[in-house]
């Protein structure tokens, strides 16, 4: 006898999968809310950091004037000296010229006390806006953390939603059809589809596997960064017909976010290579240096940077904003450093993250 499928019209089943993509909805959308004040507090970083400059530019334009000033009271000085030798020797012109001379002095130092005073102002002024820069650019940093977070949550919700529901319902059609090609009175034609949607449905199943694991890989949480590199480069080597070599030394286990980010760094190069770089081969290598995790991701295509000079300034930063900045963002959440290589031999990615930083994040009490 053939086991029974479950049933599909359970209704304690339809409102928890209509729960979860609600939530997954409410999720999304406070993603895009982030994404969104991040990019406006960017925006006014920018800004603030324009007026520091302007700010900086009359503060030099005042020093040039006091500079002039200073000059001016140094000739006055001079035909002043001159008027007094003038005075005492020869007439009362020369006294006239030496008043004349003590007049221009004084307006000249009362324009120079009002230079100074405009001087400061400035100073003052370009110290605020630079204050208020910084201000600006950490404020789009903690936007930009939240984003991220907000991202990778709702990475392993969705995964964990196509795998327990999405490819439930996969493994429950492919029984169904089971079930329906025993029956005798089917003729070849009803067989050939029910064997097609077979075919389907498990391609299905295996698409949205793979989908729940690009999203959330679940070797990172159980067997640490390696095995998950191991796997997502084995599986992308599959999908892609890229060749990676690995060069990956045992690191041991890694706190929990420093995983993460290398892990996304990783993934996010070989889209690059697979995307832009034309190249049938890539490299990469993790290790251990002095006190630092070493990850460096090679390829020996063509790279973004010929791609980034055919596109506009706007597809160009969006290119950067998504991709390479979203990467450097994620290593400076954990205290480490990104640097990208664009050479007419390839591209190269290399992080480094201190072995004090995540030491730290994963001994709170040690702070």
């Amino acid at each position: 006898m053939k086991s029974q499928a479950p049933s599909d019209n359970d209704p304690g089943r339809h409102v928890a999968v209509r729960r979860a993509a609600a939530i997954a909805i409410a999720e999304r959308e406070r993603a895009v809310l982030a994404r969104e004040e991040s990019v406006q507090s960017r925006e006014r970083a920018l800004a603030a950091k324009e007026h520091a400059l302007e700010a900086r530019e009359a503060l030099v334009q005042t020093v040039a004037d006091v500079q002039q000033l200073m000059d001016q009271v140094r000739k006055a000085n001079e035909r002043l000296v001159v008027a007094a030798v003038h005075a005492q020797s020869v007439s009362d012109n020369a006294w006239t010229d030496a008043a004349e001379a003590r007049t221009e002095l004084e307006q000249i130092m009362c324009q120079m006390r009002d230079a100074n005073e405009r001087l400061v102002a400035a100073s003052s002024e370009a110290r605020t806006l630079e204050e208020r820069g910084r201000q600006r650019e950490e404020d789009y940093r903690r936007l930009s953390s939240q984003l991220l977070r907000l991202q990778d949550e709702e990475r392993r919700r969705l995964a964990l939603d196509l795998h327990d529901s999405t490819a439930q319902h996969l493994a429950a059609l492919i029984m169904n059809l089971d079930l329906l090609d025993g029956v005798e009175f089917l003729d070849a034609s009803l067989h050939r589809a029910l064997a097609e949607s077979r075919s389907l449905a498990e391609t299905c199943v295996r698409e949205v596997r793979t989908l729940a694991y690009l999203l959330h890989p679940p070797l990172l949480e159980h067997m640490g960064l390696i095995a998950a590199v191991r796997d997502y480069v084995e599986g992308y080597t599959e999908r892609s017909g890229i060749r990676v070599d690995l060069d990956l030394s045992e690191i041991g286990r890694l706190p929990p976010p420093v995983e993460m980010a290398l892990f996304r760094v990783v993934q996010e190069s070989l889209t690059n290579v697979h995307r832009h770089a034309s190249s049938s081969t890539a490299r990469i290598r993790l290790t251990n240096a002095t006190d630092a995790v070493l990850l460096e991701i090679q390829d020996r295509g063509r790279g973004l940077r010929a791609e980034l000079k055919q596109r506009n300034a706007t597809s160009a930063a969006a290119t950067m904003g998504v991709g390479i900045q979203g990467m450097r963002e994620r290593i400076r959440q954990v205290g480490g450093t990104f640097d990208i290589g664009f050479t007419d031999k390839g591209t190269t990615v290399r992080v480094t993250v201190p072995e004090k930083t995540y030491e730290t994040s994963s001994n709170p009490d040690r702070r």
